[in-house]
């Protein structure tokens, strides 16, 4: 099925490219992992500050992290002090002030509709005000055809999943569903839509891959 769901995604690629225009990001398509990560690596410069969001897409699919650490930029990346909360908030506060933000996104419509949810507000933040440079990845799993769907993948599965994975005690790591709870340990309080680039942002990228990538 891999092979026809890619061939889905690249024939859909036209449209969702030319609806990102419209919008004012700046989108680029990849068949590979590795053909993205050096294309990202070359829109950082060297002394840039990059903070990093939470994001399975960026550390697992791509682990691109460590290999912006080895150009010798600083990166501010809170899942490094997953055990330390004060210096977690520091970091995800460092986020709105550095010069390049990376990000994954939770779902995309067809359309060109970015959707995102987050707990602390660090990456919902960073992808619409603050860092002069956004650089948005996601893969072909995450394509959907309406707004709605979106909502409805990142709600109830983008988010249930990393609530299992961070093996949380909320209603929904029990019922795969969110049930809007209000639970302590809740990890999804911000949804963010973008309907189109921010006027705070200089250059918004969108990263688009060929392959199954993150929640």
């Amino acid at each position: 099925m891999k092979g026809i769901e890619k061939a889905y995604f690249r024939r859909n690629i036209p449209r969702v490219l030319d609806e990102l225009r419209k919008k004012q990001y700046d989108p680029h398509f990849f068949e590979t992992i590795a053909e993205a990560k050096h294309f990202i690596l070359d829109q950082i410069s060297s002394g840039d500050t990059v903070g990093v969001g939470g994001s399975i897409t960026l550390r697992e699919g791509m682990g691109i992290v460590e290999e912006i650490r080895n150009k010798g930029n600083k990166v501010y990346d809170h899942w490094e002090a997953d055990d330390e909360p004060v210096r977690r908030l520091e970091l995800k506060r460092k986020h709105r002030g550095v010069d390049v933000f990376l990000s994954g996104i939770n779902a995309i419509t067809i359309d060109g509709i970015l959707v995102n949810l987050d707990g602390g507000g660090n990456r919902v933040a960073g992808l619409c005000s603050g860092p002069p440079k956004v650089i948005a990845v996601t893969g072909l799993n995450k394509l959907v055809d309406s707004l709605d769907e979106a909502i409805e993948r990142t709600r109830n599965k983008a988010a249930v999943l990393n609530a299992i994975r961070r093996k949380v005690k909320t209603p929904c790591v029990k019922t795969g569903r969110c049930s809007d709870c209000n639970s302590s340990e809740r990890i999804c309080a911000a949804l963010l839509i973008l309907l189109k680039k921010t006027s705070d942002i200089d250059h918004f990228f969108v990263v688009l891959i060929n392959e199954e990538m993150g929640y």
